[in-house]
């Protein structure tokens, strides 16, 4: 089951004994959660400009096709006399320069929005990647403090047991309770 930000900020311990301290429990998991909210936002935009760059992506393949299909268009009033072949060749080298130029402007619209993509992508993966190392790092931090709090109380729980049981044999050995 996957943990939400408002499980993190509704989430309540047992006090025991001495217990957590819940003003800094409380305060721990109130940043845990301002970090996934961080995080979850983050992973919002980022997939919304993934989306933008591959639409960017597709209106430029489309654009590329329908260059590459589309039929020559002359206008019925300008068009020449058959016995002129110079018009008819400065109009072939004219569009197919025009193609060529088209086809080139598409190729790099293509290469522009799959490098743009490929950047957002890389961003979003670095980010990520800085994000689990901090969470891992304080991850490590809190059962080290854990693990310190842990032994703190078994040694005073052991200091506690020998000092009450020097007291009691104290009081066993007193000559008053024989």
């Amino acid at each position: 089951m996957a943990i939400t930000v408002k499980d993190i900020r509704e989430q309540d311990f047992d006090i025991r004994g001495g217990g957590y301290n819940v003003d800094q429990v409380d305060d721990f998991l109130d940043a845990v959660a301002n970090q996934m909210e961080a995080i979850i936002r983050e992973n919002i935009k980022m997939n919304r400009e993934l989306e933008a760059a591959k639409k960017e992506l597709e209106a430029a393949v489309q654009a590329k096709e329908a260059l590459e299909n589309a039929p020559a268009v002359v206008e019925e009033n300008k068009l020449p006399a058959f016995n002129e072949p110079s018009y008819f060749k400065n109009l072939e080298t004219t569009l197919r320069e025009t193609l060529i130029s088209a086809q080139r402007i598409a190729d790099e619209t293509i290469d522009d929005a799959r490098k743009k993509a490929k950047q957002i992508v890389s961003e979003a993966e670095e980010q990520a990647a800085a994000i689990e190392e901090k969470s891992a790092q304080k991850v490590n931090e809190v059962q080290a403090d854990y693990e310190n709090i842990k032994n703190a109380f078994e040694d005073y729980r052991k200091n506690f047991t020998d000092l009450v049981d020097s007291h009691a044999k104290l009081l066993k050995d007193s000559p008053l309770f024989n």
